[in-house]
């Protein structure tokens, strides 16, 4: 049976950091403000919207949100967005996704300040990620699975060394680094997961492959089968199993795959607060990957840590812009 990679624990070491330099900045007169643009009311946007609002209480960020109407036209929208944007109050700014009749590569990339990219949605923040500088504000998924991997630095590094019967994954020089030798597959090919996971993880001296729905399945098993640590974020529940797998392998499970939920009678079960019919939610990974594996995030986890993630980028993102190391 797997042992749990507590995600809980991970997101709440990147809050108390992000405490710690939000009152710095606060004692200095700069209040950390994350603005959110979210259009209509989709279940999806204020579940995520609820969960940063927590963040930002344990952070000590200030959150504004700019709910703006479904039927909003694309003029309208960007109008709204570029307001936002010139806004120097406002450090970082995070668009929810997908929108429906509006352009999002016009809407929001071609006027979304790098500066303020708490999620990596410019270019101009992906060639950072990808030639690994630190000034980057990272996708927050991704980010969000590296800070798992250096958090269990220690135990990854234990069972690697005991699979491969050498007291170290790299040169000496490079040991220090969880990541140097490592072997990673990841199964996603997304640009706020698979492409730049792989370049952090490169960049870092992993070994990474990339798997999808159209990796030939023989490759696929290849190249899952060799590695140390799997990262799936598929689409689909139970799309991950435990056969896919090695043995003790180091799993993190970084989907998010909502359901509705339904009685034993097919009637939709609601939810008496909101009114709105209950969503469940599952990663990719079947039950029995939990048994084979060594080491596994559970589910939710992942999740837990990406608003943590987006109040790190947001933080980072108020000292660049006033001048702050």
């Amino acid at each position: 049976m797997a042992q749990l990679l507590d995600c809980k624990l991970v997101a709440q070491s990147i809050k108390d950091d992000c405490k710690a330099q939000a009152d710095a900045l606060r004692a200095q007169g700069i209040s950390p403000k994350l603005a959110l643009m979210r259009v209509g009311e989709k279940g999806p946007d204020l579940s995520y919207e609820k969960g940063i609002f927590a963040t930002a209480e344990a952070t000590g960020i200030e959150v504004e949100v700019h709910a703006l109407p479904a039927d909003i036209s694309q003029e309208d929208y960007i109008a709204e967005f570029k307001k936002v944007n010139a806004d120097p109050t406002v450090h970082g700014i995070l668009a929810f996704r997908p929108l429906d009749n509006i352009d999002e590569t016009v809407a929001i990339t071609e006027n979304l300040s790098a500066i303020k990219d708490c999620d990596a949605s410019t270019a101009e923040n992906m060639g950072k990620v990808v030639l690994g500088d630190p000034t980057a504000l990272p996708p927050c998924t991704a980010a969000a699975i590296m800070e798992v991997i250096d958090f269990y630095a220690d135990e990854i590094k234990a069972h690697v060394a005991k699979k491969y019967k050498t007291p170290e994954l790299a040169k000496p020089e490079q040991a220090a680094d969880v990541c140097c030798g490592l072997d990673v597959c990841i199964i996603n090919n997304s640009n706020v997961i698979g492409k730049p996971l792989a370049m952090m993880l490169t960049n870092r001296f992993a070994t990474v492959s990339i798997v999808h729905h159209l990796t030939h399945s023989e490759v696929k098993n290849d190249y899952i089968k060799r590695a140390d640590v799997v990262v799936c974020a598929t689409p689909f529940k139970d799309s991950v199993t435990a056969d896919m797998i090695p043995d003790d392998a180091i799993v993190i499970d970084a989907a998010v795959v909502r359901e509705k939920a339904f009685d034993e009678n097919g009637e939709p079960i609601m939810n008496e607060k909101t009114g709105r019919q209950k969503i469940n939610t599952f990663g990719c990974c079947s039950a029995d990957v939990e048994k084979k594996a060594a080491y596994k995030t559970p589910v939710p986890g992942v999740g837990a840590i990406t608003s943590a993630l987006l109040a790190k980028n947001l933080i980072k993102a108020c000292k660049v812009q006033n001048g702050i190391d």
